[in-house]
């Protein structure tokens, strides 16, 4: 059954009227009719069942049951602060990231950042919607406002989170920070740009706690290398090293829309 992304505002005493892009994705591109039915998931967290009423040229309307949400979040709450990539590069690592399950997404200027400005904050959005309808996700994960390296760093240990930085320079082992140290829910992946981070940018990521990590004795590409982070740290830590879950969908819960 397709997974379909809606906001909130479209949801409406058990039913949802939909429009624009993603009623042409379903009469056109899946060309479903009167009686089809979709899985439905909103920001909010809910999942539904949705059977489709009827249809126009440029609108779907849905009668809507609750139901509860396939078991697919990974128990450890990821953020990726990523340093802004060229071209499509920067694409690929939000709907790669947020297939793995991370929770959010900080694009973030550095020393080598090529990009000072981005306009792509909407556009990266949308592939996140798309990639979390994609792989059963029921949480869009949120992709912040680009940040600074220095004041992400120094934010990051402010809140005393784990937080792991990827250097191509050395560092760690992945296993051993995960293993020997406190157990956490939240981890911040730092993975840098184009040419990686400084030494100076090292230097003050370990002055702010954060735990220097090393992917191995080869260069990645820096799209390589949080895609590389992310699967370790969730095969380590998260869902991927774990037996095989539940995804099905369970009964109708008899809560309300």
């Amino acid at each position: 059954m397709p997974n379909v992304f809606l906001h909130s505002s479209a949801i409406h005493d058990a039913a949802a009227v939909i429009t624009g892009e993603t009623s042409r994705y379903i009469l056109s591109v899946l060309r479903y009719k009167t009686g089809g039915e979709l899985s439905i998931f909103d920001e909010k967290g809910r999942f539904f069942k949705g059977i489709i009423t009827s249809c126009a040229k440029n609108a779907v309307q849905l009668s809507l049951t609750p139901q509860t949400p396939p078991n697919t979040e990974s128990p450890v709450s990821i953020t990726l602060c990523q340093g802004l990539l060229k071209g499509s590069k920067m694409d690929i690592v939000v709907q790669k990231a947020v297939e793995l399950g991370v929770k959010e997404i900080i694009p973030m200027v550095t020393s080598r950042t090529q990009l000072d400005y981005t306009r792509k904050i909407d556009r990266w959005r949308k592939i996140a919607i798309e990639a979390a309808r994609q792989s059963m996700r029921v949480v869009v994960p949120e992709i912040l406002e680009t940040a600074n390296f220095h004041a992400l760093t120094q934010s990051i240990h402010s809140t005393g989170a784990a937080a792991m930085m990827f250097y191509e320079g050395g560092g760690k082992g992945l296993k051993y920070p995960l293993e020997s140290e406190r157990e956490e829910d939240n981890i911040y992946v730092i993975t840098g740009p184009e040419g990686g981070f400084t030494p100076e940018e090292v230097k003050q990521a370990e002055a702010s706690g954060v735990t220097i990590v090393t992917l191995g004795s080869r260069i990645l590409r820096a799209e390589t290398a949080a895609i590389s982070a992310l699967t370790l740290i969730q095969f380590i830590f998260g869902d991927m090293g774990r037996g095989p879950v539940d995804c099905g969908r369970a009964a109708p819960s008899d809560k309300e829309v």
